[in-house]
């Protein structure tokens, strides 16, 4: 059951401040700036936001999303539960903000994809989420999801929606954009292929360092690999580098 909201109180107020981050949440201080009077700025506002995710996002690969309380995030980040909870009404909403904050640069640059060439931006693309897959911050959510995702049912569908259907559409609009111009063979655009590319591209990484091992520890092993995958794909959908003569 995600945390309840506590009863609103016309202010923030926090006894316990970190002796090397101070921070007044109602004004932020996020750089040992003097507090200012009146309201906080927008880049103080998007400061303060960042920092609460990034404590949080610490606190739940450390102890586990069952593990982790908001009461352990505010006294963490100096701050008071009407802070978090003005910005996030749950734990489970603020578990999916530090997903969706970790994939948020990826998922971006996916959406602006251009389609002159699809299936050299979709060759980019699964760099990308090999990359973000082997992460260590990544590793941690999913080792969260896959031990209390149980428990949480609700917490791991949107987890699902904020992270791998954004990734599975960009994917399938990638293949269909190569399939339009020629790059693919008719057929390979739909879902399965979305799926079993996403696999091969990160299929046995991702396990074996769920397992605890380290593979791919190198840049250059991480290319090999993935460039070994990508020729594999290649061939099972016909793929062919570059645009066809007009």
């Amino acid at each position: 059951m995600p945390e309840s909201r506590p009863p609103s109180s016309s202010c923030d107020t926090d006894a316990t401040k970190r002796p090397t981050r101070l921070l007044d949440m109602l004004n932020p201080c996020m750089k040992g700036r003097k507090r200012r009077c009146g309201r906080p700025t927008a880049h103080d506002t998007e400061e303060l936001d960042q920092y609460l995710l990034e404590i949080a996002a610490g606190l739940f690969v450390q102890h586990g999303y069952a593990g982790t309380s908001i009461d352990q995030i505010a006294r963490k980040a100096s701050a008071s539960k009407q802070t978090i909870y003005r910005r996030y009404p749950s734990k489970e909403a603020l578990f999916i903000a530090v997903i969706s904050d970790l994939t948020g640069t990826v998922l971006q640059a996916m959406a602006a994809t251009p389609l002159k060439d699809p299936l050299e931006e979709l060759r980019h693309i699964c760099t990308l989420l090999l990359d973000l897959t082997l992460r260590p911050d990544s590793l941690g959510t999913y080792r969260i999801l896959i031990a209390d995702g149980h428990r949480h049912p609700s917490l791991l569908r949107q987890a699902v929606e904020a992270i791998g259907q954004p990734f599975h559409n960009a994917i399938v609009r990638l293949l269909k954009a190569a399939e339009s111009k020629g790059q693919i063979e008719p057929g390979n655009a739909d879902d399965t292929a979305a799926r079993l590319l996403t696999g091969l591209i990160t299929g046995w990484p991702l396990e074996d360092s769920l397992f605890g091992l380290d593979p791919l520890k190198s840049k250059a092993e991480r290319e090999v690999f993935f460039d070994r995958a990508w020729a594999f794909f290649l061939r099972a959908v016909g793929g062919r580098h570059g645009l066809p003569a007009a």
